[in-house]
């Protein structure tokens, strides 16, 4: 199990941002799930969209609701511009996860699109829990930073104590890589998950 020792104070002394990027991803990772609070706030858009955004937005979600191959799902994952179809997208590559997530744990090492990470993060919260343990395999060969701070939210929502020493690591690492940017928010809200502070 986990015999790793958080530092004294660690939460503390490193408290949550009110608002990150990290726990915008999360939201989503469990909004997702939650049918009907997610189509009331998509209706709630929806209703609001000028005929042109409207247009698009249709034309989009017909184009993933037709898709049938993991690797249009994936290349999919980089391209969708409206945030209203994410959910869709999101529930095709769950169908198809088995063909896809191969293809996500590929690319994922490799990828600079932010969209394409965020929708990886969504899917590894969602998609079966061997894939998380995939991507803890993986870990090392993820070479992008804000790739490694927004999968490091799969674990905390995944409550996967026994990789507190891989977050404490990419915590410390992150800071040192990126001090301009908050992507250490990434592996702190993990840690704040699977210890229950968050």
């Amino acid at each position: 199990m986990n015999n790793i020792q958080l530092p004294k104070h660690f939460f503390e002394d490193n408290p949550l941002s009110e608002i990150s990027a990290a726990k915008l991803t999360h939201f989503e990772m469990i909004t997702n799930t939650m049918t009907d609070l997610y189509d009331e706030v998509n209706n709630a858009i929806i209703s609001g969209m000028e005929k042109s955004r409207y247009e698009q937005y249709m034309a989009e979600k017909d184009h993933i609701m037709n898709l049938n191959r993991a690797e249009d799902i994936v290349s999919s994952m980089r391209k969708f511009k409206d945030p209203v179809n994410s959910g869709v997208l999101l529930q095709k590559a769950l169908d198809y996860q088995n063909e896809v997530m191969p293809l996500v744990l590929k690319k994922i090492c490799t990828s600079g699109y932010d969209i394409f990470i965020e929708r990886a993060a969504i899917l590894f919260a969602n998609a079966d829990e061997k894939y998380t343990k995939q991507l803890y395999d993986i870990f090392p060969d993820i070479r992008n930073t804000y790739a490694r701070s927004e999968l490091c939210i799969v674990f905390g929502v995944r409550k996967k104590a026994e990789y507190t020493q891989l977050l404490m690591e990419q915590f410390k690492k992150i800071k040192e890589e990126r001090p301009d940017t908050d992507y250490e928010q990434g592996p702190l809200l993990a840690l704040y998950l699977i210890y229950q502070i968050a």
